[in-house]
This record gives C-alpha cells, sequence and structure tokens, in this order.
C-alpha cells in the first residue's frame, strides 16, 4: 500500500498543475458518516484531483482533525473510475487510502473500497474496510426541484447496524465559490444537542 501511496504522489507532482482541479475550504464542524472529526470546532480542508482520462482519476484531499485533543491533519489518497452513460445511470469505483498525523494517531490509517451506482440524481454506494471489519453503505437522492440551492438526503448505515441520516445543501456564490449547509442526526457523542449536528462549510474552487 505504500507503494501505491508514493506512486500517486509522484504522478499528482509530476503532472501539470494546469491540468488539475483543486479546492480550499473551512467548516464549522468536519462531520463524516455520523460522527464528528473536530471535536465540533473549525476544520481546514484543502485538497487536488487530477483527471487522466478514460473516465480514470487519482487524488489527494485533506483536513485538520482534532484526534484526543490534539489538533492533527488527515491526508487521503485516493484513485477510481468513474462511467455516465446517456441513459442516466452512472458507475463510480474508487480505492482509498485514510493518513493521520501525530502521536496519537496510531492504530487509525486504514484504507476502503468503494462502489457507486446511480441513475440521474438517485444513488447507492457502499464503503469496505480493507483488512478491516468496518463497512459503511448509504442511499442518496437529489432534489432538483429546489431551483435555489443543490439539495440532497442521504440514510447510511453502518455494518453494526447504526444509521446516519443526513440533509445538505449548497448554494453557488459565483462560478468557484460555494456556501453549504449539512445537518446530521446520531452523530457519536455523549449527550449530543441538535446543534453540535450542524455545519457550515465554505469552499473556493480553482
Amino acid at each position: 500500500m505504500n507503494k501505491l501511496l508514493v506512486l500517486l504522489s509522484s504522478v499528482l507532482l509530476s503532472t501539470s498543475t494546469l491540468a488539475m482541479s483543486g479546492h480550499v475550504g473551512i467548516s464549522t464542524d468536519y462531520m463524516w458518516r455520523g460522527q464528528t472529526q473536530s471535536d465540533h470546532g473549525l476544520a481546514v480542508n484543502f485538497g487536488i484531483e487530477q483527471d487522466l482520462g478514460q473516465g480514470f482519476y487519482i487524488g489527494n484531499w485533506n483536513s485538520s482533525v482534532d484526534i484526543d485533543g490534539d489538533r492533527e491533519l488527515e491526508s487521503d489518497f485516493y484513485g477510481g473510475f468513474t462511467k455516465s452513460f446517456e441513459s442516466g445511470f452512472w458507475f463510480n469505483g474508487e480505492y482509498i487510502a485514510y493518513r493521520y498525523s501525530g502521536d496519537n494517531s496510531d492504530g487509525l490509517d486504514f484504507e476502503e473500497r468503494i462502489w457507486q451506482v446511480g441513475y440521474e440524481s438517485f444513488s447507492y454506494g457502499k464503503a469496505e474496510g480493507v483488512d478491516l471489519d468496518m463497512d459503511y453503505e448509504w442511499y442518496n437522492i437529489g432534489l432538483p426541484f429546489i431551483s435555489w440551492a443543490d439539495v440532497s438526503l442521504e440514510l447510511g448505515e453502518w455494518s453494526d447496524g447504526r444509521e446516519v441520516k443526513m440533509l445538505k445543501a449548497d448554494w453557488s456564490l459565483s462560478d468557484s465559490m460555494t456556501l453549504g449547509l449539512l445537518v446530521m442526526s446520531d452523530v457519536k457523542e455523549s449527550e449530543v444537542e441538535f446543534g453540535d449536528a450542524v455545519s457550515l462549510h465554505f469552499t473556493h474552487k480553482f
């Protein structure tokens, strides 16, 4: 796996930056599949992605996280293949490696295989843990009849039966800037209040 990460990093660094897409962003809470990754605090993220042609792509996504009270960095390396059809059906397959910095990050690194199939605004996805008993599947539906924002609803479930419900809305401020709202239920923490499961995020694409 380390050889794959080195290869992905080399390709990203050797490819012309003019052919890349990327973004920087900030959110009031980094929430992921039903749990906060930033202890309900601000998180800064940035990422780059390279289109390799014929549906193949690679990328790197990074965010600040809070691990046992210490601010650290999550860095995700991924590669995949996506295909869309004129009928409205589409497919995406991806392999992703999650890596964490810091002295308290021992044992947190892991990998996943992710599969998604969809028809227009409806999709089903499954993330399978590699050498790790941790699977997650979800259903997502967009609401195209809402014209003032890009709104979607999602229902997910971990392999141990924990369910996650999410509403996401994004407003385009310009061609490159987006303001978003994320409302997520069942955020994993004791005595969670409604406000703890709401996050605002701002993204600038380049």
